[in-house]
């Protein structure tokens, strides 16, 4: 696959998961302030990296890319499973499973660029 292709996937996966959390950052931040902060910074950093993919290939932004969704999908799975401190939800919500494939999308999408012998390096639109 093509770096920008790779690259915009990655990009647009990591926006939508940014908007997701977002969106529901008021929620949690109700329900335990933590998590929301979580939500924000995540959401930020996603769009943040969601940019950077978009416009510049770099195996920092791929690393970062990959190391954020993963995190992002660990919280939400531990927070349905074994629970976060003073945090544990029983549902699994069509959002947070969405973000979840999004975010495991991203990880594949980023070991495919990072693991391409050098396509990943400073490649530009």
């Amino acid at each position: 696959m093509k770096d920008q292709t790779l690259r915009r996937a990655a990009a647009v996966a990591l926006a939508l998961t940014g908007v997701i959390h977002l969106v529901l950052a008021p929620e949690y931040m109700a329900e335990q302030a933590y998590i929301g902060l979580l939500f924000i910074g995540g959401g930020i950093t996603t769009i943040a990296l969601a940019a950077w993919l978009w416009v510049r290939s770099e195996p920092v932004a791929w690393v970062g890319a990959a190391l954020v969704s993963a995190g992002m999908a660990a919280g939400f799975i531990l927070s349905r499973t074994v629970g976060l401190p003073g945090f544990h939800e029983a549902e699994w919500e069509l959002s947070g499973v969405v973000s979840v494939l999004l975010e495991i999308g991203v990880v594949g999408l980023a070991a495919a660029a990072l693991g391409s012998g050098g396509s990943a390096r400073t490649a530009t639109s």
